[in-house]
């Protein structure tokens, strides 16, 4: 087997991976569903807003006991948990929208829950991939994660489109709602080692604690968390709030809305791909040049451009992602210790989001007073300057990933390939 697909030689790490690859077809489809879901109750983009912020600040606002329970029980657990609730919610919004019952106040409150079953989600697989592969294949692992969130992405998306265009939202989030059960099927099948735990009786204070430290120990996870933050407030949020409205009332609809997120997941898959052999040698500053290129499906976003040149725009934005993505996450795990890595990717994930409820939630106001096209005027000029001043600053310009030392047994495989 060629060098790059090492990871897939590991069971337990095929069985990970299988399980993010369906649920992530099911996750994209959602929301397309949600979006368009609410557009048929309310007609408001506000309310669409408020529909995704309902999701992330439940998930914001559990994660750091998330991350504390990812570090506490097996992480596999933990994942398995998370899934098989939102199995169940996805299929109770599934029946309220096919039923005809759904009213908007069911959607706000079940995109909560299952925004805070997610938070226990996000810490533990973070923390899982290095247990379930060597370390010398560690970013090919995450390259293959990203692979198999983003290969399910353009055809979740394109399904997404088409079943919400054909015959409703509804059936589209019972779809989502099965491959949750899927994916918790699959880890079930995970068999590992139990990690050692202090025998010291655990106290949450303290281990959310000792997660700060390592988390504010590195100048560069601190500030590029912050910066991005304030990226999904200005920039990311008012593309995806204003963007159904945009593609249902001057693109053409749903349709239109699937291939701008299908541009997305195509240059995410690329990411991934690019992940398996590409290691920047500034590799922090490298994926800040490329998420410059992420303002351009706003701008013509805001131009009210064809789906199709949008969506070729978005996959620059998609493979930005993507391939950061790859990148960040194995910084992470080499450089944090392995008993705190849930607790530090909480803290990151938290950080992350914290202003994206806020985004969501003002993206359609803020845009009825302001204009739409002014909104995602403001986000293009944002990015562009504000990622150019924080490459600037010393410790992420002189951030460097560890070398690959390659196992000896790794070697010979190697040579050959």
């Amino acid at each position: 087997m060629p060098r790059d697909f090492g990871p897939l030689r590991e069971r337990n790490f095929r069985l990970l991976a299988g399980a993010r690859t369906i649920s992530f077809f099911g996750t994209n489809l959602a929301p397309i569903a949600v979006a368009f879901a609410v557009l048929d109750l309310t007609d408001s983009a506000t309310d669409v807003g408020i529909a995704f912020a309902c999701w992330t600040l439940a998930q914001i606002s559990t994660l750091l006991i998330g991350g504390v329970v990812a570090d506490r029980l097996p992480r596999r657990l933990v994942m398995l948990s998370s899934d098989s609730a939102n199995f169940v919610i996805r299929a109770g919004i599934g029946a309220l929208l096919v039923s005809g019952h759904a009213r908007i106040w069911e959607i706000f409150a079940l995109q909560a829950f299952g925004g805070a079953a997610t938070a226990f989600y996000s810490p533990a697989s973070t923390g899982l991939v290095p247990e379930t592969v060597r370390p010398a294949l560690l970013q090919q692992a995450n390259a293959f994660m990203s692979i198999s969130r983003y290969l399910a992405f353009p055809v979740g998306a394109a399904a997404g489109g088409a079943i919400v265009a054909t015959i409703g939202s509804g059936y589209a989030l019972l779809v989502d709602g099965a491959t949750y059960a899927t994916s918790a099927l699959l880890l079930s099948r995970i068999r590992l080692p139990s990690r050692a735990r202090s025998a010291a009786a655990p106290n949450f204070l303290v281990e959310l604690r000792e997660g700060w430290q390592a988390f504010t120990e590195h100048t560069w996870i601190w500030l590029l968390t912050g910066w991005i933050s304030l990226y999904f407030l200005v920039t990311y949020a008012p593309f995806f709030v204003l963007g159904p409205y945009i593609a249902k009332n001057s693109l053409g609809g749903a349709t239109a809305w699937a291939i701008v997120v299908t541009g997305e997941a195509l240059g995410a898959l690329a990411g991934g791909l690019a992940g398996l052999r590409l290691r920047p040698r500034r590799a922090m500053t490298s994926i800040g040049a490329l998420f410059i290129t992420t303002g351009l499906q706003c701008a013509l976003l805001a131009l009210h451009a064809p789906a199709l040149a949008i969506g070729a725009a978005a996959v620059l934005a998609g493979f930005a992602f993507s391939f950061g993505t790859v990148i960040w996450d194995t910084a992470l795990q080499q450089a944090i210790a392995p008993e705190k890595l849930a607790r530090v990717s909480a803290y990151n994930w938290m950080g992350a989001m914290a202003f994206l409820p806020a985004g969501y939630a003002i993206a359609g106001p803020v845009a009825s007073v302001i204009g739409m096209s002014t909104s995602l005027w403001i986000g293009v000029v944002w990015v562009v300057v504000t990622t150019l001043i924080v490459i600037s600053v010393r410790d992420v310009r002189a951030f460097r990933l560890e070398p690959v030392r390659l196992e000896p047994e790794l070697a010979p495989a190697i040579a050959a390939s």
